[in-house]
């Protein structure tokens, strides 16, 4: 696994609410953005323009504690060609099997993966490296249920059980930098891609966050969503970025 190969995947993101396309600040429902509103359109958009997997995030869902959006997240997998990464809720077996079965490739589990470890190796068996499990953190402690709480568990600690149960790839997230433009939190990303694969997430601001996390090794690839809403980047420069050019 080195960063340094052509396979950094970046992940521009669609955060669903009500079936519409926002973003939070730090996760914080109180301070959303709504921007183009139509997710199935911005899915394809993002496809049109070179991004060869899409993240989203059922934003409804992560705060019922179930998978909400299922319906939209099926329209949004029929549009497109390229995979989608999907969280957002997903805390049963049952969650799981409906995301993927609404058409994820990949299933992002957060809150229930890193509490329930049974869950977490059943559903490795189920859906192998499949399964991607979002690692949340506040000044390096894990931060669960949509970051409302402070698990009092390590990243790194959390990072070497999860590699030692055969989860194949983490979403770490810095939730202090999530949607603040801050840039990527590159020593805790670079921490936790030591101990397994990681896809970073969190500030990214431009083409320089990515340059420098590709040369990390074990990062995978990046979420980024505000930065290209906002206007600051866009997915081409990111994308040159992630293939070196």
């Amino acid at each position: 696994m080195s960063g340094h190969t052509g396979d950094f995947t970046v992940y521009p993101a669609i955060d669903l609410r009500g079936g519409r396309c926002v973003r939070l600040k730090q996760g914080d429902f109180g301070r959303v953005r709504e921007y183009d509103a139509d997710p199935v359109a911005r899915a394809r958009e993002w496809e049109r323009r070179g991004a060869r997997a899409v993240h989203v995030v059922d934003l409804d869902g992560a705060k019922q504690g179930w998978p909400v959006q299922l319906q939209l997240i099926g329209e949004m997998a029929r549009s497109v060609e390229v995979p989608l990464q999907v969280g957002g809720g997903i805390r049963t077996l049952e969650d799981l099997r409906a995301v993927r079965d609404a058409g994820a490739s990949r299933v992002v589990m957060g809150t229930a993966a890193v509490g329930d470890r049974e869950l977490r190796l059943r559903a490795v068996e189920e859906v192998g490296a499949s399964l991607v499990v979002a690692v949340d953190a506040r000044d390096g402690i894990v931060a669960t249920h949509g970051w409302q709480r402070a698990s009092g568990v390590d990243v790194l600690e959390l990072s070497e059980e999860l590699a030692g149960d055969g989860v194949a790839s983490v979403l770490y997230t810095d939730v202090a930098r999530d949607g603040m433009d801050l840039g990527a939190a590159l020593e805790k990303t670079a921490e936790v891609a030591r101990v397994v694969p990681t896809i970073a997430s969190g500030g990214v601001r431009g083409v320089e966050d990515i340059v420098a996390l590709r040369k990390i090794d074990g990062v995978t690839g990046v979420v980024v969503g505000t930065a290209l809403y906002e206007g600051t980047v866009t997915l081409e420069e990111l994308l040159a970025a992630a293939e070196g050019r």
